[in-house]
């Protein structure tokens, strides 16, 4: 994953934890290892839902100047899994801007990271979890990452979750579909916006009971039905089968209560951004694909405001700009 690859966005909240990790015995080399997982858990939430069979979508119609592209991303991939042909590259070569749910190319995004993902006072939730959760969490801690929870447990339980979904992939190398874009727009020169805040993203799990973060993390550390749901989601993506993403994400759990905060209310903020962002540029959205499907969901809500939101399938082709 790029995001993870790259120099300069590999250590999102390196520093943040540097003075805290210095008066540990913690080896300075486990900064990398866990690295952006503080965004991970808020970009899971959006990959679910769907509307036929496509994660690239043509926006047009409703007075626009030209035709901007919906593309559904899955933030935390394996590298060889990583799905990118020239229907996708051939749309993002057309538009004149690239928008995500964050802006990857902020200089100030490592410092915003840092300032959030820490618990108010450093206090450490270790205390918070029932012994047997907990000693399972500082041994998964140790084992992949040479520190427990007496080191990490000030970190936010979703950021925890986070490290633990990093290390529930069954590849070595990750890529980030966000990096990726981020790196072809900076190549090409064009301008990158962001849908949201950090500030905002990890707001929303300040509305969500701890101790319910921390029941979800404690399924991804004993429920073998997490790993089998995981893997059933990646195939769903990679065969662009939004439904199927539905069925394994929504069913129950977090997602399912807290869905108007994780996908619903997002997709209504966002729809108007996008359309005043498409009034006269061409522009490339890259968001998670669960943010595309359903009632509420933003194709429909594009739909709605009057464009024309058609998928884009593997066997077409962008036509080439004319001059």
């Amino acid at each position: 994953m790029h995001l993870w690859i790259r120099e300069r966005t590999l250590k999102f909240f390196e520093s943040t934890l540097v003075h805290h990790l210095k008066t540990t015995t913690m080896k300075s080399n486990i900064l990398g290892k866990f690295s952006l997982a503080i965004l991970i858990m808020v970009w899971m939430v959006g990959n679910a839902n769907g509307q036929k069979s496509s994660v690239l979508w043509k926006v047009s119609g409703n007075g626009l100047e030209k035709e901007s592209y919906i593309f559904g991303t899955i933030h935390i991939i394996c590298k060889s899994d990583f799905l990118m042909d020239e229907r996708i590259l051939s749309a993002f070569e057309k538009t004149d801007k690239l928008i995500m749910e964050l802006d990857m190319s902020d200089p100030e995004l490592q410092t915003k990271m840092q300032q959030v993902s820490i618990n108010p006072n450093m206090k450490n939730i270790q205390g918070e979890m029932d012994e047997p959760m907990a000693d399972a969490l500082d041994e998964f801690l140790t084992k992949n990452y040479g520190a427990g929870l007496a080191q990490l447990g000030v970190l936010k339980p979703f950021v925890l979750s986070s490290m633990v979904l990093l290390k529930v992939l069954p590849c070595a190398e990750i890529e980030s579909y966000e990096g990726f874009f981020t790196s072809k727009a900076s190549e090409a020169g064009i301008p990158v916006s962001g849908l949201e805040t950090v500030e905002f993203q990890v707001g929303i799990f300040d509305q969500i009971p701890q101790d319910l973060q921390l029941k979800e993390l404690g399924k991804l550390l004993t429920d073998e039905e997490s790993d089998k749901d995981l893997q059933n989601m990646m195939s769903a993506y990679l065969t662009e089968d939004i439904e199927a993403m539905d069925k394994v994400m929504n069913s129950e759990g977090m997602m399912s209560e807290y869905r108007s905060v994780l996908l619903d209310d997002r997709n209504k903020s966002w729809v108007p951004k996008m359309g005043e962002a498409m009034h006269n540029n061409s522009v490339f959205v890259a968001v998670g694909a669960g943010h595309l499907g359903g009632e509420s969901g933003v194709i429909s809500l594009l739909r709605k405001a009057g464009y024309s939101v058609d998928p884009v399938k593997q066997e077409e082709k962008i036509p080439a700009l004319q001059n």
